[in-house]
């Protein structure tokens, strides 16, 4: 079991991102000062039990935490909901004070009693007018057929528990400085920015796609949705790409900027533009110096 508070572990993976309160508030539509008190572990801001723990979902859900686990850390710590001994006693006592009631009958036979009724009454009248003629009985009419039970159409299975784009990255070189933008929002989520030494992985995650910028594409390592990509490039090359839902690999992004010129440690690679074409020789030959 972690030792890290529920506050704690909410503030920690918001900063890893990083994002301010601000901004956590406008995506997830929780007020400010409901996320900041639920980072100080202090979960009074609202009263009832099932606002707070939605709240603390849907903030654990935005942080990508799990937050099934966090409901259960909630509720081990400040106990789940358990009914009050005073409303099951007096819900037992109406329940003993309250008369049974009978079953009432369904609607149909209420329209089928009321349809022989009226059949009565025509057939009486007509004998005691007089008249040999007897009126042709209104139609009955019809029991309600039940209406069809749509069965629910089952939900698509997520393999891994992640429906969206995930990339690990792993420094197998020396270091590479890179930059990794998370989601398709404005202004850009910005997952992460810096210069990563060897050995250190990390994993990025969105929803619909990623933005990814790497100054040295020999030191990198990159795997997508579990499937080993390899290195990027040669060493000392530098690169932007984009991979959205569904692609099984990277592909080259012009429109990105390149990494600033002092983190940069090689050309960037731009596979969709060809080097300028080289100005052909003359033919004619240069004129001689002419004698003095």
């Amino acid at each position: 079991m972690s030792q890290t508070s529920i506050g704690e572990r909410l503030r920690q993976a918001r900063e890893a991102i990083p994002a301010s309160l601000a901004e956590a508030s406008r995506a997830t539509r929780v007020r400010v000062d409901f996320l900041e008190a639920m980072e100080r572990d202090s979960f009074t801001f609202i009263s009832g039990r099932v606002y707070v723990v939605g709240m603390l979902r849907s903030y654990a859900r935005w942080l990508r935490l799990d937050e099934a686990e966090i409901a259960r850390e909630y509720d081990r710590i400040y106990g789940a909901a358990e009914a009050p001994a005073l409303a099951e006693s007096l819900a037992t006592r109406n329940e003993r004070s309250m008369p049974v009631q009978r079953p009432r009958k369904p609607q149909w036979a209420m329209a089928m009693a009321a349809a022989i009724a009226i059949i009565v009454v025509l057939l009486l009248f007509s004998l005691l007018g007089g008249g040999g003629n007897v009126a042709a009985p209104p139609p009955v009419p019809s029991s309600p057929s039940p209406s069809p039970t749509l069965s629910p159409t089952p939900t698509p299975t997520v393999v891994g528990g992640f429906n969206g784009v995930q990339l690990v990255v792993s420094v197998t070189g020396t270091s590479s400085w890179m930059r990794v933008v998370a989601g398709n929002t404005t202004p850009q989520l910005v997952a992460f920015q810096g210069t990563m030494q060897q050995g250190v992985t990390k994993t990025f995650s969105a929803v619909d796609l990623l933005k990814l910028q790497v100054a040295n594409l020999g030191a990198v390592r990159v795997s997508l949705n579990g499937k080993d990509l390899g290195a990027l490039g040669p060493a000392g090359q530098a690169g932007s790409y984009i991979v959205t839902k569904g692609d099984a690999g990277l592909t080259p992004d012009p429109s990105t900027t390149v990494p600033p010129p002092g983190q940069r440690s090689g050309p960037v690679v731009s596979p969709l533009r060809s080097p300028p074409p080289r100005p052909a020789p003359s033919s004619s030959p240069s004129p001689s110096p002419t004698p003095s």
